[in-house]
């Protein structure tokens, strides 16, 4: 190890034992047991596929990456927004009047946090000083920041994406005492909450204006979650319910007929097929029966890939499930905006109809949307319903048809193109094994279209003929090799009755 890392290394440590002592010699703590965890690091897990989605491009908010080099030239513009923020007083008079009473709360921001922060009190009540005041004024103006940072320096989309990174939260209840620090009286809770109005990829809860002094909010990401989750239609009494079902009977009893002709021309269809395939049964059995996978290894055909390569180039992993193409052509699968949020997404069978909340996507919300997924995975609490939704998204859009689909039917909104869409999904790797398997509309999804006629005869088929492609490649190989050899041989020894026929 070189001696500036040793160095490091023991600075490191000394301040630790300084910061355990200080804590441990004090007579009156603060009582840090009742401050909940909210800011945690994204596991490697989570961000291997896409990193930069996770980390600040141009503004660092609070200790993780707030002294990065690519984002020290932010941080005159921070202090010239606080100054402006800030009356002349309590500019004269920043030290005494917020960076010695932060430092008093010090075990407090700490314990809001999941990493260790490696900072002295001093700094870390600087940090907090200047990013939180920052962010207080964004609340207040965020439309207004033209003012100190020009649009030639970077995008104020960048501003609202960095705002949303799990990372760069800062604690409300931080926010809370600097606020009561310099005597503003704004209702902070109500600026955020227009803010996740207005950046939220899905809608929120409609009572969101009252809702907000239900529960104790963590931070900007933790308010824009809940409001998300907590946005449910509400429950039908049982004559509506009622009156629905008998809407559905007959809409079911309408679609019905032209149901069973279409199966039956796709029946018709893969019937001729398996006739077809009946003729050489036989002869494919025999073939299918021979070791290929032995002769494809003798002639070299088979490439096994290196464990090396996989690891380095992980690959994307979707849940089972058809596309909406495929939903729609061959299960003849209708899709239609819900009037609530993501707990209203269901697909009724007897409609034939999958139900999807309205979705709105700019150019921020992929970090929106990953970090509200990374921050449910984080929270032992949460019941993972935006993995889930993310994951049935991911699912069913692998094509630029499929987005046009769902756009066509008011479920996609926004100004990201067809390709970003499905780029963003198809770059969204499954959340986990357990938010896949509880996914009752995932079930219901598969269940309604593997139970279709057509596809299982289409199933039966493609089975069969799984080992047929080897033999095909393998024969048509051998077959390329054969007229290179009879080729080669009439070109050194002629072979005139051949020449003859071909002329």
């Amino acid at each position: 190890m070189e001696l500036h890392s040793l160095s490091n290394v023991d600075f490191t440590r000394k301040r630790w034992v300084d910061q355990i002592r200080k804590n441990f010699n004090e007579e009156a703590g603060i009582d840090v047991s009742n401050i909940p965890v909210c800011v945690f690091n994204v596991p490697k897990s989570i961000s291997r596929f896409k990193p930069e989605a996770y980390l600040p491009q141009a503004i660092a908010l609070g200790p993780y990456h707030h002294f990065e080099g690519h984002l020290y030239q932010m941080e005159r513009y921070k202090v010239a927004v606080v100054k402006a923020f800030l009356d002349p007083y309590q500019v004269h008079s920043f030290e005494p009047l917020v960076i010695d009473k932060l430092k008093k709360i010090e075990p407090m921001i700490r314990a809001c946090y999941h990493k260790y922060l490696d900072l002295n009190g001093d700094t870390l009540a600087w940090v907090f000083a200047i990013d939180g005041l920052f962010l207080l004024d964004l609340f207040k103006h965020y439309d207004e920041m033209e003012r100190f940072m020009p649009k030639k320096l970077m995008k104020y989309e960048t501003i609202y994406r960095d705002m949303m990174v799990l990372e760069n939260q800062i604690p409300l209840v931080i926010l809370n005492e600097i606020q009561k620090l310099i005597d503003c009286d704004f209702e902070l809770l109500s600026m955020m909450v227009g803010y996740c109005e207005v950046h939220s990829p899905l809608k929120l809860t409609p009572d969101s204006k009252s809702y907000i002094g239900a529960a104790n909010y963590l931070h900007l990401l933790d308010l824009m979650y809940r409001l998300i989750v907590n946005n449910e239609l509400p429950t039908q009494d049982c004559e509506d319910e009622s009156y629905h079902g008998q809407r559905a009977n007959k809409k079911r009893e309408i679609t019905k007929r032209d149901h069973v002709i279409t199966n039956m021309e796709d029946i018709k269809e893969i019937g001729q097929r398996l006739s077809n395939f009946r003729r050489f049964g036989n002869v494919i059995s025999v073939m299918v029966n021979i070791p290929w996978g032995r002769l494809c290894a003798l002639l070299g055909f088979n490439k096994k890939l290196d464990k090396e390569d996989m690891n380095d180039h992980p690959r994307v992993m979707e849940i089972d499930i058809p596309s909406v193409s495929s939903l729609s052509k061959y299960a003849h699968i209708n899709f239609n905006p819900s009037d609530g949020g993501i707990k209203d997404t269901k697909f009724v069978a007897t409609e034939a109809m999958l139900y999807l909340p309205v979705i709105t996507l700019k150019i921020y919300s992929e970090v929106v949307l990953r970090n509200l997924v990374a921050y449910e995975i984080a929270i032992s609490s949460s019941t993972m319903e935006i993995a889930q939704y993310v994951d049935l998204m991911s699912g069913i859009i692998d094509t630029e048809e499929d987005v046009k689909l769902l756009k066509s039917k008011g479920i996609i909104k926004g100004n990201m193109t067809n390709k970003e869409i499905v780029d963003l999904f198809n770059g969204m790797n499954k959340s986990c094994e357990h938010a896949a398997r509880s996914n009752e509309t995932v079930k219901q999804l598969n269940e309604y279209y593997n139970a279709k006629l057509a596809i299982k005869a289409w199933k039966f088929v493609k089975k069969r003929m799984r080992g047929s492609r080897k033999v095909l490649t393998v024969v048509f190989t051998l077959l390329a090799c054969l007229l290179l050899i009879v080729y080669s041989f009439c070109e050194v020894y002629g072979c005139p009755k051949l020449y003859n026929k071909m002329k």
